[in-house]
């Protein structure tokens, strides 16, 4: 029978094809949670054997994701073990993958954002937020399945009102219905917005430092002074030959490796390794 680690050494020299069986999927999580309580015990007396401990979880969990198996949980356990490491961009990538699936967890927000506290200069859009922006605050604060249901309850009670007015005269009618009519549209715009998101391609650097060019070659010169660092967020506008073609926070667009950065998306196919 082979060990986990052999087992690790043939997944990553076979082909792509090739997956674990249930049993060995089983294995390799049992040895990743093992890993992972063991790095926690460790944390206080050995801060080099936890953080050893807690890299041999992540790498673990990542065969499980590398092996096709896709939930938020699983995610979650991967962004903590990269954090704990010290992997800050894989482990926003991590917990960004995380919160597609789980898009209300506290557990995963309060993790995201704290590992966004820690990139190095994350070049946030200037704060020009808008009077829209600022009245569809809910966009942000309601989970996607409340301003369904939300947006539902709204569009039945607009409907609701209109066919009982043909039957009796109701006061306020037209303040009413424009009032439901509006509250159903921004929040069916605003779930449509996170179904549109979905299919985006978006991305975190994950190399310590990337330099960004103004073309898709080593030769095209740099769009700025210094590298950005690892754990910088950005939208994917295409790709070309092993470079990504980005736009950064604060708006500006240019060109990456490939290898520097690990795509998040739902679709597996889509995702990138890091370098």
């Amino acid at each position: 029978m082979l060990t986990i680690t052999t087992l690790c050494c043939v997944l990553s020299l076979s082909p792509p094809d090739v997956h674990l069986s249930h049993e060995q999927q089983i294995a390799v999580l049992e040895e990743a949670q093992q890993a992972y309580d063991r790095a926690i015990q460790l944390q206080t007396a050995d801060s080099v054997a936890s953080k050893e401990s807690f890299r041999r979880a992540a790498n673990r969990y990542q065969l499980l994701v590398d092996d096709g198996i896709e939930n938020g949980k699983l995610w979650y356990d991967l962004g903590n073990a990269q954090l704990q490491t010290g992997e800050i961009g894989k482990a926003i990538a991590a917990y960004r993958s995380a919160q597609r699936y789980m898009p209300s967890d506290g557990r995963v927000i309060t993790n995201l954002e704290y590992a966004r506290s820690l990139v190095t200069n994350p070049m946030l859009a200037e704060d020009s937020t808008s009077l829209l922006q600022r009245l569809a605050f809910w966009h942000e604060s309601l989970p996607t399945q409340v301003r369904v249901t939300l947006c539902m309850f709204f569009w039945i009670a607009c409907w609701t009102l209109v066919t009982t007015r043909f039957f009796r005269l109701i006061p306020g009618f037209k303040t009413g219905f424009i009032t439901l009519g509006i509250a159903a549209l921004a929040l069916g715009v605003s779930v449509g917005t996170d179904l549109a998101d979905q299919h985006k391609r978006h991305g975190v650097l994950t190399a310590k430092e990337v330099i960004v060019r103004k073309g898709s070659t080593l030769q095209d010169a740099p769009l700025f002074l210094e590298p950005i660092y690892e754990g910088v967020e950005f939208d994917i506008l295409g790709n070309r030959k092993g470079w990504l073609h980005i736009k950064l926070p604060n708006g500006k667009e240019g060109w990456i490796e490939k290898g520097s950065a690990q795509i998040v998306s739902l679709n597996h196919n889509q995702k990138q390794g890091s370098g």
